[in-house]
C-alpha cells in the first residue's frame, strides 16, 4: 500500500500482492490477513542535513513523491520498517555476504554462476575450481557455495559480546524463480518449499538451529579471517543452487529470457558459447527483515 498524497487529508492506497489475490480468488477461506508490512523504500536518508539550524532539514525527505501501491511482492516492500521496542540502540544488525573464502567468492563479474547441466560443468571447471561458479547439476561435486552472515558490522562493539537475542536472527526466507533452479543444502539436499506467487517466485523458509546444515549460530569467540561481521555476530546461511530440469534439458528459457556470451569469461581461453539468464536471488530476515538482493547467472553450452 501506499500514501497517493501527502498533502491535506491523508489518502491511504492499498492493493493486494499477486499472491493475496489468487489466495482470495479461491473463495476457500485460505486468504486471512494475519499481518501487514509498512516500507520506506521512497526515501533517500543521504538528503538529511544534521547540520541545519532548525527543523528544515527534514524538510526534504518530506517532499519526496511517494510510490503507489505495487501489487508485485518481488518488488513491493524492499526496505521493510521494523519495530524493536528500545531506545538504546546504536547499531541495527545487517545480512552481509560472506566473500572470505574462496568457496564463496563472486565471480570477478559480479554474480554467481550456476553451471545447469554436465556438459557446461565440464567446460568451465577443466582447468579446476573456477571462483563464483557453482555446479547446478551436481552440486556437491564443487565446493562452491553463497554464504551470507548476520550480526552488528562495527568495530565499536567487540565481535567476542552476544548479539541481543531480539537482534538475533532464527529464520531466513530464501526467493529464488523456480524455473530456473532451487537452494539445496551443501550436500545437495532439497528445502522444502514454503509458497510459490504469480511471477513464479518460490519462498523457501529455513530456520535456524544449532546442527542445522542451512542456517546456525556463528561463534562468536573466533577471530578468523573468515569472519565478514566486524561486531557481535548472530547467525550464517550457507547453501548452493542445483538447476531446474527445464534448463537443463532444454533451451527454451535461454532463448526467451537470457542471451549468449563466450565461455572465455571464465576459463581465460576457448571460444566455446554460452547461454544465460539474468535473475535475482532474494534472502530475507524473519526476525530483523533485513534482506539483501544476489545476482545470479545460470549457464548452460551452446
Amino acid at each position: 500500500m501506499s500514501f497517493i498524497d501527502n498533502s491535506g487529508d491523508i489518502i491511504l492506497d492499498a492493493v493486494l500482492t499477486d499472491l493475496g489475490r489468487e489466495l482470495l480468488s479461491r473463495g476457500d477461506g485460505s486468504f486471512k490477513i494475519s499481518h501487514f508490512g509498512l516500507g520506506d523504500d521512497e526515501i533517500n536518508y543521504e538528503l538529511y542535513d544534521a547540520t541545519a539550524a532548525t527543523n528544515a532539514e527534514a524538510t526534504t525527505i518530506k517532499q519526496l513523491p511517494v510510490f503507489e501501491a505495487l501489487t508485485n511482492n518481488t518488488v513491493a516492500l524492499k526496505y521493510r520498517l521494523i519495530n524493536i521496542v528500545r531506545n538504546d540502540l546504536l547499531f541495527l544488525p545487517i545480512l552481509k555476504l560472506n566473500e572470505l573464502s574462496d568457496a564463496s567468492k563472486k565471480t570477478t563479474s559480479g554474480y554467481y554462476a550456476v553451471c545447469v547441466d554436465k556438459d557446461t560443468e565440464d567446460l568451465l571447471f577443466t582447468s579446476g575450481d573456477v571462483q563464483g561458479v557453482l555446479a547446478g547439476a551436481k552440486p556437491v561435486e564443487q565446493p562452491s557455495f553463497i554464504r551470507v552472515d548476520q550480526g552488528l558490522d562495527t568495530t565499536e562493539i567487540s565481535y567476542t559480546e552476544a548479539l541481543s537475542p531480539d537482534l538475533f536472527e532464527t529464520s531466513y526466507r530464501i526467493r529464488l524463480d523456480r524455473r530456473f533452479g532451487r537452494p539445496v543444502t551443501k550436500t545437495n539436499a532439497l528445502i522444502d518449499i514454503s509458497t510459490i506467487d504469480a511471477s513464479n517466485m518460490a519462498s523457501y523458509d529455513v530456520a535456524t538451529n544449532l546442527n542445522s546444515a542451512l542456517a546456525s549460530p556463528i561463534n562468536n569467540t573466533t577471530d578468523s579471517k573468515f569472519m565478514t561481521i566486524a561486531g557481535p555476530r548472530g547467525t550464517t546461511l550457507q547453501f548452493k543452487i542445483r538447476s531446474a530440469e527445464a534448463l537443463q534439458y532444454s533451451t527454451a528459457f535461454f532463448t526467451k529470457l537470457g542471451g549468449t556470451m563466450n565461455s572465455s569469461v571464465f576459463t581465460g581461453s576457448g571460444a566455446s558459447d554460452l547461454y544465460y539468464i539474468d535473475t535475482i536471488l532474494k534472502i530475507e530476515g524473519g526476525v530483523t527483515g533485513y534482506s539483501i538482493d544476489i545476482p545470479v547467472r545460470f549457464l548452460k553450452k551452446i
